[in-house]
């Protein structure tokens, strides 16, 4: 069975992208991401930013979505940086023994790995709704339930991970722009520690409720389910999924010429 849940970061939309059926386009980004972080040099990393590029710009104006989520990864993004240019053996910048030169093209090169593989996923939850991509997956996991696989279970699993996504980035928003109580302020200073934990207590106790509320929701309300077999009836793939088919293919053998 799928629940019908909310949408997460789904974006409604008439772009290319938006009318692609959903397994092209988990297979596309699958093999976007593993194509992303299996890059050895500059060359192969440059034809993934053409492709990203060329997303973001058939996007247009719910390609600022997919960037902004980038951005929660920018501390993430700035600390690997730093680990590289600070602890990478090989030449050292400007003379200073601390500064690695091969550490700062490495760093790089794993920043913009990280970044474009957010990228290819961001675009595919900003135009696939949760309910397209669970019918995806369950597609594809389908002949194994006849080897005695729970394919079943493994699609309320994949629902309430995918729909926890943007319950956490709500969270992490609303308690950015939550007041601090005048008890709060008195703790301030000497107690910054003690105010941190106390806040962080808080939010993992409201994301642990409103997971068990996700998954008591989608495990219990049968009424708003969809069969298999149901799920089964996905149209024929289009002209132009075949066409954007074998525009990754083509990517993959660009990707490969690159290296």
């Amino acid at each position: 069975m799928i629940a019908k849940t909310e949408n997460g970061l789904y974006q409604a939309g008439q772009s290319v992208i938006h009318r692609l059926d959903p397994r092209i386009k988990l297979l596309a980004s699958l093999a976007l991401v593993v194509l992303t972080f299996a890059a050895g040099n500059w060359a192969q990393l440059a034809v993934l930013m053409v492709v990203a590029a060329a997303a973001l710009w058939v996007l247009s104006s719910h390609a600022l979505l997919a960037l902004r989520i980038c951005l929660l990864l920018r501390w993430l993004l700035l600390f690997t940086f730093l680990m590289h240019l600070l602890f990478s053996p090989g030449r050292t910048l400007w003379g200073l023994g601390w500064l690695s030169l091969d550490g700062l093209s490495l760093g790089g090169f794993v920043c913009l790995q990280m970044v474009l593989a957010v990228i290819f996923t961001a675009i595919l939850a900003v135009t696939t709704s949760i309910e397209d991509l669970a019918a995806a997956f369950d597609w594809f996991v389908r002949p194994l339930s006849r080897l005695g696989c729970r394919t079943d279970d493994w699609q309320k699993i994949l629902l309430l991970a995918l729909g926890f996504i943007p319950v956490v980035h709500a969270e992490i928003h609303d308690s950015g722009k939550s007041e601090v109580t005048s008890a709060e302020r008195e703790r301030g200073g000497k107690g910054r520690w003690a105010l941190f934990i106390m806040k962080t207590q808080d939010f993992t106790e409201r994301m642990l409720a409103r997971g068990d509320k996700m998954a008591h929701d989608i495990a219990a309300d049968e009424s708003s389910c969809r069969s298999p077999s149901e799920l089964a009836s996905m149209r024929p793939l289009s002209l132009l999924d075949q066409y954007f088919f074998g525009t990754v293919m083509l990517v993959i053998v660009c990707h490969w010429l690159a290296g």
